[in-house]
């Protein structure tokens, strides 16, 4: 498989170890953690499985390089995790959340799954430890340059997690910004497009009870097999967290990225696993491309590629 080195990539996976309470850093690569120049095998494992990839590799392949500079793709992922819960973020914690309950929901913690992803960039991010792991990247200076969210599954399990996912995104997307001091950094979204267009809200009744004056968001039915219109709300609020006009306190640099058109059928995929994009390695490649050509927009329009000399984190 050919190798990017300009392109780098961390992991937390290794084999069984998978970091679920953070990864040893420095640590042992290998052991502790997966790392190295991009290629195929930083997908479930990690190299020690060695052949799978996620979206990393489309998009490894399609982010901008400037000239003299590299970029490290920081990829933190556990399987089966949703964004109320699992990565809920501080700001999410200090309102009135009617879709999040006791004993069903804490809305008072947040997800340990956001600090276990917190923690791991800021310890590879101390002085001295990408040196360790790369030593490529010697004396070159750091800029969190963007970030990538590609998940959904899980909330869209639930009708509550799939109501309050357009908040719990947008928080998020603010929380980040402010710990890492990048008031407009770039967040691209990946629109969780299980089976393509097949779910569009065909048939939604009442036609308003997910945007409009008079939404709860919890009385939605449509047609086919998309019950109560989870699947579809849940690509709604991707898109709608990424509107500026409705979400002006965002001010920037916000991009979901449609992927439905990069659905492939279990007959023509590996595995028939709707939840897993059933394994296609075409789809997931074509959803990297798709975030990497929105980061480099989004990277141009907040003048980040400006930046000369610097290893660029993506997130």
């Amino acid at each position: 498989w050919r190798t990017l080195p300009d392109v780098k990539v961390w992991f937390n996976e290794a084999g069984k170890e998978m970091g679920i309470n953070g990864s040893q850093i420095p640590g042992i690569n290998g052991q502790d953690y997966s790392a190295g120049d991009l290629t195929v095998g930083y997908g479930t494992g990690g190299p020690p499985r060695g052949e799978f990839f996620g979206v990393e590799l489309g998009f490894g392949f399609h982010i901008d390089v400037p000239p003299g500079d590299k970029v490290l793709i920081i990829k933190t992922a556990w399987g089966g995790k949703d964004l109320a819960q699992d990565y809920r973020p501080p700001t999410s914690t200090g309102i009135l959340d009617p879709f999040c309950r006791l004993p069903d929901c804490n809305p008072f913690n947040v997800g340990h799954f956001y600090r276990v992803m917190l923690r791991d960039v800021k310890s590879l991010l101390q002085p001295g430890v990408l040196a360790k792991v790369y030593p490529d990247l010697q004396d070159m200076a750091i800029d969190i340059s963007g970030f990538g969210w590609f998940q959904g599954w899980n909330d869209g399990c639930d009708l509550n997690y799939t109501a309050a996912y357009e908040t719990n995104l947008v928080h998020l997307i603010q929380d980040l910004r402010r710990t890492w001091m990048k008031p407009q950094l770039p967040f691209v979204i990946a629109v969780s497009g299980f089976e393509g267009w097949r779910d569009n809200g065909q048939g939604r009744t009442p036609p308003d009870c997910w945007d409009g004056p008079n939404a709860s968001k919890i009385d939605c039915e449509c047609d086919g097999v998309d019950r109560q219109c989870r699947r579809i709300d849940i690509m709604l609020s991707q898109i709608a967290a990424a509107n500026l006009t409705r979400h002006p306190e965002l001010r920037c640099c916000v991009e979901a990225v449609e992927t439905r058109d990069f659905w492939r059928p279990a007959q023509y995929s590996p595995m028939d696993q709707n939840y897993h994009f059933n394994f296609n390695a075409e789809t997931h490649y074509l959803i990297g491309k798709a975030m990497a050509k929105s980061m480099n927009g989004l990277n141009r329009l907040s003048h980040f590629d400006d930046m000369k000399e610097h290893a660029h984190l993506e997130i």
